[in-house]
């Protein structure tokens, strides 16, 4: 993905008919109009997962159709046995989320794989099974662009599923921003747009036909959507995100770096004897905002390249119980539960992840077990923000997904991703 150019948008196409809008869905919380899965308990014997292009762990999992790049999934088993064979599965959805294509109309070669490439790790206190699988291989293959979802199962049992683009680049995309203000106090919002120029090979179809979609920091799986071009300038294909659909600021994001096992600026605490090692980290003042100041790293956890001790990170990184330490706006207990999100949760709330209160001390706290890597996180309360403001100089990364309905495919095509950091 190239950097993206940024430009002007005019007040008349971001305000809208009036100067408020409705607040933004929270950004966990998935569209209840979107197909896909049913949310399920998760399980938490599968940890430090990645998904990303095969060499750059902070890249965002898009394979280019018809290219020889693949795509590499990682992640860990918490048990202590030697492994056995899992299945994955791949799924093509439109741009809704919602399954729409047969196996064998998506697929090349097979329609299910094993993942056969896993290792027992060594000495690390908690014992775990690395596995590793790459993909397209010469089993499974892709014939159509679009939104695709992976699932992996152990004995037919779900384990994890994680979203994934297919993209055949035939169009370039240029981003944009504007901001306008959210009803009920909740600030500013932030409206993203984009300006489409389609290539040669997609001569013929007309602006409406495409729909942009718009992702922050990499959470793929519910991409807010512009669903026709503005009726000001639809010669230059332009979309923007409608005020009530716009990104609420936001949320201050914190990194932590357990590359190597360490006090830091993060890990004020530590006790490497323990089994596991623990880590409590630095109070997260609510007040003060975030401290991340690459966006990209909002996308995945970093394991390979963040492990410093000796060995590799697959099988001798240890893992840690590292304690999240958050004050919330003026030390006072929020009314709604507060979680702890970050990459090594998919940026989704459970009650593995909800933080408990301590009076005594005025702050909340939540301990989760991690594996050596460098994470970004946050913390989140449902309905409501977990913050008194945010920063406007923390960077965010907006992708922009541009899909293409073709009567001929019968599906969503995704014909451009463009990320680019906004600040």
């Amino acid at each position: 993905m190239t950097a993206a150019r940024l430009f002007a948008l005019s007040a008349a196409l971001l305000a809208g008919p009036g100067l408020t809008g409705c607040g933004a869905p929270p950004e966990f919380a998935a569209d209840p109009a979107r197909g896909g899965p049913p949310p399920s308990v998760p399980d938490t014997l599968t940890a430090a997962v990645q998904l990303h292009v095969a060499g750059e762990e902070s890249s965002l999992p898009v394979h280019v159709l018809g290219s020889g790049d693949p795509l590499r999934l990682a992640f860990d088993r918490l048990v202590d046995d030697t492994g056995r064979p899992l299945e994955v599965t791949f799924v093509h959805t439109d741009r809704d989320g919602r399954e729409d294509l047969l196996p064998t109309e998506y697929l090349t070669g097979f329609d299910r794989d094993d993942i056969t490439d896993y290792q027992r790790s060594g000495f690390t206190g908690v014992p775990y099974v690395h596995y590793e699988y790459t993909f397209p291989n010469p089993r499974i293959g892709f014939r159509v662009s679009g939104q695709y979802r992976l699932e992996v199962r152990d004995a037919g049992q779900l384990l994890f599923t994680r979203p994934f683009l297919v993209v055949e680049p035939l169009a370039e995309v240029e981003l944009g921003f504007g901001t306008t203000l959210a009803g009920g106090g909740a600030g500013v919002t932030i409206q993203p747009a984009a300006r489409l120029t389609p290539g040669p090979r997609l001569a013929g179809f007309d602006a409406f036909q495409y729909t942009v979609c718009f992702a922050r920091d990499g959470r793929l799986e519910a991409p807010r959507c512009a669903p026709e071009p503005s009726a000001i300038d639809q010669a230059f294909f332009q979309y923007y995100l409608r005020r009530e659909a716009a990104f609420e600021p936001a949320e201050p994001m914190f990194q932590l770096d357990l590359g190597l096992l360490s006090l830091n600026a993060q890990v004020v605490q530590l006790d490497p004897a323990a089994q596991p090692p623990t880590a409590v980290l630095d109070l997260d003042y609510a007040d003060f905002g975030g401290e991340v100041l690459d966006a990209v790293l909002a996308t995945a956890p970093i394991i390979d390249g963040a492990f410093q001790d000796v060995g590799r990170a697959r099988t001798d990184a240890r893992y840690v119980d590292v304690r999240f330490r958050y004050v919330p706006p003026g030390s006072r207990q929020i009314a709604r539960p507060v979680y702890v999100l970050g990459g090594f949760n998919g940026w989704q709330p459970s009650p593995t992840n909800r933080m408990e209160w301590i009076a005594a001390e005025g702050h909340y706290e939540r301990t989760i077990r991690l594996k050596q890597g460098r994470y970004v996180y946050g913390y989140v309360s449902p309905g409501g923000p977990a913050r008194a403001g945010f920063s406007l100089g923390q960077p965010t990364l907006f992708t922009a997904l541009v899909f293409l309905r073709d009567p001929g495919r019968f599906t969503d095509r995704l014909v451009a991703v463009e990320s680019v950091v906004a600040r």
